[in-house]
């Protein structure tokens, strides 16, 4: 079913479950788009635009940030719900933008942005935690560090994307472009493809997701046993992030990446 882009409509269940997409990693196609189904009918019926759900997710992030930084667990605990609803609307705004037929540049940028802004400010809220709580410098410092290599595990893959596109339009001026044959043959599948999925997608684990089950798991080991679970969860992504990105930069160069991405793409040997 399709509704129109201008005014409030009825949607069906049916109609929001026939735009879910069925390739969904695994965690959050059983347990937020259940959810994302009955709240997208919500939204379509009351006309609200799918970059306005992106925006509220965006908003919503950034409480489940600020509650992570606070020092008393009971208020950090208000992350897990927040979180959920976070999630829940990152799955809405796409079943949103597919009802009112949305396909537009705006959308899709509204859409990414989001999880430019909240995994980091996530990962930087453990470390404002460790401050606040320990009354130290240290756990902010490891906090930054992993926030500002967080980012790249998130962009890279876009970065690589952009330097293809950007060729491929140069030699479109210069000549006619032949594009492979699987851009039409497996829509569905592109990004892994031809090598831009981000890498925590091939384990069917957005890292914003995975993220935020180990801050959960966290909290949870913090209440049960008192054990500073989250300053673990902290200094891990401040070795892991920067490690991860220097070797995951070390190796794009010197299989030499981009141009092989541009061969696979222009069915070239």
């Amino acid at each position: 079913m399709s509704v129109t882009s201008g005014g409030a409509e009825h949607v069906s269940l049916a109609a929001v479950e026939a735009v879910q997409p069925r390739e969904s990693t695994g965690i959050t196609q059983r347990l937020c788009r259940p959810v994302s189904r009955h709240l997208t009918r919500f939204f379509v019926a009351r006309g609200v635009p799918a970059a306005a759900v992106s925006a509220m997710n965006i908003v919503v992030g950034l409480l489940a940030a600020g509650c992570l930084a606070c020092p008393h667990l009971a208020v950090s605990f208000l992350f897990v719900p927040l979180i959920y609803l976070a999630e829940v609307l990152d799955c809405c705004d796409g079943e949103v933008a597919r009802l009112r037929g949305t396909n537009d540049a705006t959308f899709f940028f509204a859409d990414v942005a989001g999880h430019y802004f909240v995994t980091p400010l996530v990962v930087l809220a453990l470390g404002v935690r460790g401050a606040l709580g320990l009354g130290r410098l240290w756990p902010l410092v490891l906090g930054a560090l992993g926030a500002i290599f967080c980012t790249p595990t998130i962009t890279l893959y876009r970065v690589r994307a952009s330097i293809v596109l950007e060729e491929l339009l140069a030699r479109a001026v210069r000549e006619p472009v032949r594009i492979h044959p699987l851009l039409t043959s497996r829509e569905g599948r592109l990004a892994g493809d031809f090598g831009f999925e981000r890498p925590t997608h091939r384990w069917r684990v957005p890292l914003g997701t995975g993220m935020s089950l180990a801050v959960i798991v966290a909290l949870v080991l913090e209440l049960a046993t008192g054990l500073p679970a989250l300053e673990g969860v902290s200094i891990a992504t401040a070795v892991v992030f920067p490690a991860g990105r220097a070797l995951d930069y070390a190796l794009t160069i010197r299989g030499g990446k981009p141009a092989d991405d541009l061969r696979r793409i222009l069915g070239a040997p």
